[in-house]
């Protein structure tokens, strides 16, 4: 692995950026700094902002920033990406590292995504953690939006740490992938609506592993109102499920098609047992506490508190939120309804627009 290191690897960062002016010039800068150099290409795609200019600027001061602009891309992000993929084949090139322009990374996320990758010729690709920029503002709706998904997404890093070299998707945020890898699975699907999900299954399908590497860091911004988060999940459940329709049982898709078994099982007991309890509500009838489910309860209640250990930078909030336990129990119903719409959506096949 230290070999693999001190070779000096190419390794070319691609940012697809659409009206990012308000985050671009951050985003590069990050990229700059990283401790193992990188060549950066920011991929325009139909931008109407500042954000050609701003790159363009950023060029002159900087010989390892690139800018490309997408020709007649209509497929969004998977295309505006696949665009300057091409540009790329025939060269010698280690990985590509993909990510958002709204993506703030850690100075050393290169260098560890790389000291993963090199060290096991098996691996297509390793993600960072995922967390949460930082809310600034004061409105107490927009923070409980905050908090939910900045604890929701600390659950999700903590699946990552359990299931290390076997995690369910290569996210998009951030992620270094390995170019022979990446040339050999086709590079994005520009039709799906989750191409980071998609992709990650083609490289199981191929027999490649796919991994976290826990030292490699990353921040995001969240949606913080109820609309943007329902279009935010209902693309990412919807496309989820087409995946799975499209690929089929298979030893690279069976765990999540199981998952999602599961998933309308206990939405089904949940909602027998909200109709029970409104039912002996409104006719006085006598409660009787059963053991095994107060069982049942305590324990997904500790280990909702043992997984605030994954929280960066917890705070009281949070804390009490958690604590609290009635506005996840909230938005637990939220995303169960947002993954049955999805599943009509997918099965019906109705077609939208994002």
């Amino acid at each position: 692995m230290e070999e693999g290191m001190k070779m000096k690897p190419n390794i070319v960062v691609i940012v697809p950026a659409h009206n990012e002016v308000s985050v671009i010039e951050k985003t590069i800068y990050d990229l700059l700094k990283q401790t193992l150099p990188v060549n950066i290409i920011v991929v325009a795609d139909n931008c109407t902002d500042q954000t050609v200019p701003l790159v363009k600027k950023m060029q002159e001061s900087y010989p390892t920033v690139n800018l490309m602009e997408t020709v007649n891309n209509m497929h969004r992000k998977a295309g505006a990406i696949n665009q300057a993929l091409r540009t790329l084949v025939g060269k010698k090139i280690d990985a590509v590292l993909l990510m958002d322009a709204d993506t703030r990374i850690d100075s050393e996320a290169v260098k560890e995504g790389w000291k993963t990758l090199s060290s096991n010729p098996q691996l297509a690709a390793v993600c960072s953690l995922a967390g949460t920029l930082e809310y600034q503002g004061y409105n107490p709706w927009k923070w409980l939006l905050y908090t939910l998904q900045k604890l929701e997404y600390a659950m999700f890093d903590s699946q990552r740490v359990e299931t290390l070299d076997r995690i369910k998707v290569v996210h998009g945020m951030a992620a270094l992938h390995r170019w022979t890898a990446l040339q050999q699975v086709g590079f994005y699907d520009e039709g799906n609506l989750v191409e980071d999900y998609e992709l990650t299954i083609r490289y199981k399908e191929k027999g490649w592993k796919v991994t976290v590497n826990l030292n490699m860091r990353a921040w995001t911004d969240v949606p913080l109102s109820l609309k943007a988060l329902w279009k935010q999940r209902l693309r990412w459940l919807r496309g989820g499920v087409d995946s799975l329709c499209e690929h089929g049982w298979n030893k690279a898709t069976r765990g999540d098609i199981l998952n999602h078994f599961l998933f309308v099982f206990l939405t089904v007991i949940q909602t027998y047992l909200l109709i029970l309890i409104f039912i002996m509500l409104s006719k006085n009838i006598p409660w009787r506490i059963n053991p095994w489910l107060i069982g049942v309860i305590s324990l997904g209640y500790l280990d909702g508190l043992y997984r605030l250990k994954y929280v960066k930078n917890l705070k009281g909030g949070d804390l009490i939120v958690r604590i609290s336990l009635i506005p996840e129990i909230l938005y637990g119903w939220f995303q169960a309804v947002v993954m049955l719409y999805a599943y009509c959506l997918s099965f019906a096949k109705i077609n939208q627009n994002w």
